[in-house]
């Protein structure tokens, strides 16, 4: 019969829960996967808890040029849109050689495969359509740093380019399919990969070294300063 009462020690059930099982792993591969687990989730997560708000930034502590605050902190609300987001000068969305709206999913634009354009020598690597018409002037374009520095105004700036970006796809993604009816790419597609190329972009992951490569030493001068 088993004892009744006592706590019987040995911690919760809890405490067990989290301590790793290495007793039915299958080979020594296995075994060290799982002491890699437990070492990440005991020091790295741990650790990382406490600096990962550095980089955090916060839209209503960022401002725009007349050093105006925002009360909201939701990107698509009227503060960006009418006060931050609407001057024609700082529209991240390029525009073509007759200074026209780029279209998005043109056939006549071709990808970007010059060598000299891209990270590695180009070697097996091409930048989309997408890529090359990604509405982020504002953020490839930091010729100087004191405009954005701080990881708010640099937050106010992703936001930018993100808003416009989506706009310039979900406009010319449905006018495109309207007249390619074997057009089957959803739009929230193009929006992930996008995003995807904006994230590389801000985290100087980006295949695609652009027109000037002074603006990628500017960007480290930005993350230097903020």
């Amino acid at each position: 019969m088993a004892p009744q009462g006592g706590s019987g020690g040995g911690g919760s059930s809890k405490e067990k829960e989290d301590e790793p099982d290495y007793t039915n792993v299958k080979d020594a591969k296995e075994l060290l996967d799982k002491i890699g687990q437990q070492v990440y989730k005991e020091k790295v997560e741990k650790e990382a808890e406490t600096y990962k708000d550095d980089l955090k930034g916060h839209l209503n502590k960022a401002t725009n040029r007349s050093s105006e605050l925002s009360s909201s902190l939701d990107p698509c609300s009227s503060d960006y849109t009418t006060h931050f987001y609407a001057n024609s000068e700082r529209n991240p969305c390029r525009k073509d050689a007759n200074e026209s709206d780029v279209n998005r999913f043109s056939d006549t634009l071709g990808g970007q495969c010059t060598d000299s354009k891209m990270r590695s020598g180009g070697k097996g690597a091409c930048a989309p359509l997408r890529r090359l018409h990604v509405c982020v002037r504002n953020l490839e374009n930091i010729n100087d740093v004191k405009e954005i520095d701080t990881k708010d105004n640099l937050l106010l700036e992703v936001c930018m380019a993100a808003y416009y970006e989506g706009q310039s796809i979900k406009d010319d993604h449905a006018q495109y399919q309207s007249k390619n009816v074997d057009f089957k790419t959803h739009i929230c597609t193009e929006l992930a990969r996008s995003f995807a190329d904006i994230g590389d972009i801000i985290r100087g992951k980006d295949l695609f070294r652009g027109y000037n490569e002074i603006d990628r030493e500017q960007k480290k001068k930005l993350y230097t300063n903020i």
